[in-house]
């Protein structure tokens, strides 16, 4: 059976069209963006992953979803809150001094420095909840960010509670943040 020329034309033009329906092409992708790198923010709850980005050295893994531990030394980066370039701020560190920090070494002193400048030390005698205050100058505050470094005067050695943890442990944060004056 013979197909009439203008049937064959047509259905050529049918097989064309499907294959070229069907050929993959790459997708449009102009309606989605780059996601934006993490802002910085003045507040930090250390178990929120969207802050670890500011948790820059000394802080352990977060523990029961809500702390973390961290190291004798640990630092973390803050926005400075509107206003504080002209008024200061105050720090605001939440922590929990444990149980066995006491008992292990009586006491424990934490100091701290933002960009540079040395906050007056606070020395923690007994266990439990606890903040560490400071007031820091305007002067300090008017750029983008702000590092604040924390030091104990000791820390749990790694190993030295249970065998297998290799963690120095300092103190347990829960947050910090800077607050316009």
């Amino acid at each position: 059976m013979a197909i009439d020329p203008t049937r064959r034309h047509v259905l050529i033009l049918s097989f064309a069209l499907c294959a070229a329906a069907c050929r993959r092409t790459e997708p449009d992708l102009s309606v989605y963006t780059e996601e934006e790198p993490p802002h910085l923010s003045s507040a930090i709850r250390t178990a929120d992953p969207h802050a670890a980005s500011q948790l820059v050295s000394g802080w352990h893994q977060v523990e029961d979803n809500a702390w973390r531990w961290t190291a004798r030394s640990f630092s973390a980066v803050l926005r400075p809150p509107p206003g504080s370039g002209k008024f200061g701020a105050i720090l605001t560190l939440h922590l929990t001094v444990p149980d066995v920090v006491i008992a292990r070494l009586g006491s424990t002193t934490l100091s701290a420095s933002v960009a540079g400048l040395r906050l007056a030390p606070e020395t923690y005698a007994h266990s439990g909840v606890a903040r560490y205050v400071r007031e820091i100058p305007p002067s300090i505050l008017s750029g983008d960010s702000v590092r604040v470094d924390f030091a104990l005067d000791r820390a749990i050695p790694p190993k030295s509670i249970d065998a297998r943890d290799s963690r120095e442990l300092g103190v347990i944060v829960g947050g910090l943040d800077l607050q316009t004056k």
